[in-house]
């Protein structure tokens, strides 16, 4: 007589012997499903430390943007209620930075924005400008 399945006879063979393909498959199938979620999270977190780092860039560009408009003389009629922008390109992307100050409200307001990995990304900062800091500064 012929042996099948694992040396057993013919009429010895059960169903579960044709089975050790199906399941390798099927383990398999999970595994490489476990091994791509895996995979996933060193490529979420390098875009993530991207993100911070061109955010942490844009804060330091708004800072610097409200240095200038405090700086300014408070009675400098260029700076009255007018919006100059900017575009700043470096190692971490290009960035765009719109300043006004509005004597009225004695507001500086600074707006960056840039193209971020997950789209267009933008940072809003004010600052209270008086006309008692822009004399202290300018002394």
């Amino acid at each position: 007589m012929k042996k099948h399945c694992h040396g057993r006879r013919h009429s010895q063979v059960n169903a579960s012997c044709g089975f050790a393909l199906a399941e390798t498959i099927i383990a398999l199938l999970i595994l490489s499903i476990a091994l791509l979620a895996i995979a996933i999270v060193p490529i979420m977190s390098s875009k993530m430390a991207i993100q911070t780092t061109q955010r942490e860039r844009a804060m330091s560009i708004a800072y610097n943007a409200l240095d200038y408009l405090e700086s300014r003389k408070y009675t400098d009629p260029e700076l009255d209620n007018a919006v100059a922008s900017q575009e700043i390109t470096g190692d971490t992307g290009s960035y765009t930075v719109y300043l006004t100050r509005k004597k009225a409200d004695n507001e500086g307001l600074v707006t960056v924005t840039w193209d971020g990995i997950t789209g267009t990304a933008s940072l809003v900062m004010r600052r209270d400008l008086s006309e008692q800091s822009s004399s202290v500064v300018g002394k």
